[in-house]
């Protein structure tokens, strides 16, 4: 799910953008099963502001996820282990935003027994592992012009991120819901009327917000759940970007459930581009 970079009302009186906190996937990692490693690279297309890794498939094991940067250092950033299922945020040292590489020293754990399943047993195999990968996960809308500037972007992250247009003026406000109490509660929002949109996003006005549930409904009447920060808090004031899936445009409804983590009550803005 790629992560509203949006503005408020008073964008329309000329202020600037305001930063777009959101995560993005931005690759996997495949790693093997067993102790025998091999080291494998990604490339990066631009500066980061916060890393997360999240291992799918299997357990798995880093000897050490070393990061090089733009003057050509390198530093260990992390080491132990990924528990499936369970995004480890990496710390990144300093300034040093500027990462242009990580290498991986991984491999995946094979498994004792049955935790998920029959089914996931077939997917593993009969070692225990199957399509283990370490899912890469970042916070790069503050560098967006780097990203765009670099070579690979047509060919590469223009398909990762849906960022839609930098024209201040594309940016509205749809609508702002209301959220209470400190239960989850649902609310919907259909006020697209049928017109393609390029990016949404959430701003929480009030408190933080934590969503547990967002999920689109598009005009060939499918849903698809989104990405919400990857799970973390919205936090009151800022843009939090939702991924939508592939070159779906066509949104028709927004389904959201979630709650304020310190207030009674939350109100959450859906801003939109197109």
């Amino acid at each position: 799910m790629k992560k509203l970079t949006l503005l408020t009302a008073l964008l329309c009186m000329g202020t600037a953008a305001p930063a777009l906190a959101a995560w993005h996937e931005i690759g996997t990692i495949r790693v093997d099963p067993g102790r025998d490693r091999d080291v494998r690279n990604f490339n990066l297309g631009g500066p980061v502001d916060r890393l997360q890794l999240r291992a799918e498939g299997a357990d798995i094991r880093c000897r050490a996820v070393t990061a090089r940067f733009g003057n050509g250092r390198t530093q260990t950033l992390y080491q132990g282990n990924l528990t499936e299922g369970m995004p480890q945020n990496i710390n990144i040292p300093g300034n040093g935003r500027n990462i242009n590489r990580l290498s991986f020293d991984c491999g995946a754990e094979r498994q004792v027994g049955n935790r998920r399943g029959d089914r996931d047993d077939r997917r593993r195999g009969r070692d225990g592992v199957g399509d283990a990968r370490i899912v890469v996960v970042a916070d790069v809308d503050r560098y967006r012009k780097e990203w765009r500037n670099n070579p690979r972007y047509t060919s590469d992250w223009s398909k990762i991120f849906n960022w839609g247009s930098e024209v201040v003026n594309d940016w509205r406000l749809l609508s702002t819901v209301s959220f209470e109490g400190r239960g989850d509660s649902e609310r919907a929002f259909a006020g697209w009327k049928g017109q393609n949109v390029d990016a949404v996003a959430l701003r929480p006005m009030d408190a933080d917000v934590r969503c547990n549930r967002v999920s689109a409904r598009f005009g060939n009447g499918k849903a698809q759940p989104l990405n919400v920060n990857n799970g973390d808090y919205l936090r009151r004031g800022q843009y939090y970007k939702l991924d939508l899936p592939g070159r779906a445009r066509d949104l028709v409804s927004l389904d959201l459930r979630c709650r304020a983590t310190n207030a009674a009550r939350v109100r959450v803005q859906i801003y939109t581009s197109r």
